[in-house]
């Protein structure tokens, strides 16, 4: 096995189980390796540090996969696999569709598996993880034996590697109607052309939140709602009204599925920017409840600044569509704009529109997308629930 030695003060942050090292951290030619090798970590000082999977090409040139000494073939894989799968156990008896390995905070960086039932979306997004491909799934199918498996690998990440695009069915036959169970909702999903790798599961936790503040006769605002999730909830819990805007027409049609799923009734499904959406309808003190949960706007550190004056413009918007003593809840699925980012949009809307915020909740992700301490970027979904006192 070749040898990646790092710089002294690297040696400390490895210690503390940090996953990624950079490429100027390292001391060693990156001509030495090929694109996914597995190497040794070393520091001249310290001596061995783990073992950890390169990439020349990437600005993260090494993602750790152990900090000891461990063989990584097979046995390596089942492990790890079958130790993820076992602690969504106690998940998997209340929903039929989670979120079975997280990547890093799984200890399996670049690799990303989502359960729907008997069926698998996988997520291959490293070279690391590229050249372990047919032990991954082969390893899947033995420990879960599924009927399908389908490939919804990022693109992006992928062209980042230097990899190409290797999306669709790896295994089996398509389930292209999937009924997903969820705290005694349904939602249907077309696992292989829906969003992300099928459905927003790590906002689980937080829809049960939200509905847990919802009174009879609400009236809700469910901005950015792709599915429909956080209305259709409310709805459930007896909110009189709910408005649902999302700028995907296939967004809204699997949201009026889902209504009519659930037996639920809405006639106000909007398709539209939501920024527009919201300057043309200048709502003011209509709504009980108002959801903001808008894809990514922040991929990158460099695009935090004019993400968060598209945070700041739908609070401001959605406190002044909501009544005194309403709730908003504010999400971002950005780990460049995180809980701190959040309250300080909130405090600027606070001042700018003379109003106050009361913290209700603070919400992240739901279990199955666990946050590994050591690595700040696996804290990516943060929400406030804003009481608005006005």
């Amino acid at each position: 096995m070749n040898k990646l030695y790092v710089k002294h003060s690297v040696g400390a942050k490895l210690r503390r189980f940090s996953p990624w090292i950079y490429a100027n951290e390292i001391d060693s030619s990156k001509e030495e390796f090929g694109s996914g090798e597995v190497v040794a970590v070393f520091s001249k000082k310290d001596g061995f540090l783990g073992t950890a999977y390169v990439n020349p090409k990437c600005a993260i040139f090494g993602r750790m996969l152990c900090f000891g000494k461990e063989e990584i073939g097979k046995k390596f894989f089942h492990n790890r696999i079958k130790r993820a799968i076992l602690k969504r156990q106690s998940l998997l008896q209340k929903t039929n569709a989670v979120r079975l390995i997280h990547s890093e905070a799984d200890f399996l960086p670049g690799l990303i598996v989502d359960c729907y039932g008997d069926s698998l979306c996988v997520q291959i997004n490293t070279a690391g993880m590229e050249n372990f491909r047919e032990l991954i799934l082969n390893t899947l199918k033995h420990l879960l034996n599924p009927s399908w498996i389908v490939e919804k690998s990022d693109e992006n990440s992928r062209a980042i590697e230097g990899l190409e695009s290797n999306n669709g069915t790896l295994f089996g036959e398509a389930n292209r109607s999937f009924v997903l169970e969820e705290n005694g909702l349904n939602f249907l999903v077309d696992i292989e052309d829906a969003q992300k790798t099928g459905f927003y599961l790590d906002q689980r936790r937080n829809r049960a939140i939200c509905a847990s503040y919802i009174k009879t006769e609400d009236r809700v605002l469910d901005l950015c709602c792709n599915a429909g999730g956080f209305g259709i909830y409310a709805l459930k819990s007896g909110a009189k009204e709910c408005v649902f805007v999302d700028v995907s027409q296939s967004a809204i049609e699997q949201a009026k599925a889902n209504l009519q799923s659930n037996n639920l009734v809405s006639e106000s499904l909007h398709v539209g920017d939501v920024f527009t959406f919201l300057k043309e309808q200048k709502y003011k003190n209509r709504f009980d409840f108002v959801v903001i949960d808008p894809p990514s706007f922040a991929k990158t550190k460099e695009q935090s600044i004019g993400a968060k004056r598209g945070f700041k413009h739908l609070l401001m918007e959605s406190a002044r569509a909501v009544k005194d003593g309403g709730l908003v809840a504010l999400f971002s699925c950005s780990f460049h704009v995180g809980k701190k980012e959040l309250l300080e949009i909130a405090m600027e809307v606070s001042h700018d529109l003379k109003i106050q915020f009361v913290l209700e909740e603070e919400m992240m992700q739901d279990s199955d997308h666990p946050c590994l301490i050591n690595a700040s970027a696996s804290f990516y979904l943060n929400g406030l629930l804003l009481r608005v006192e006005k």
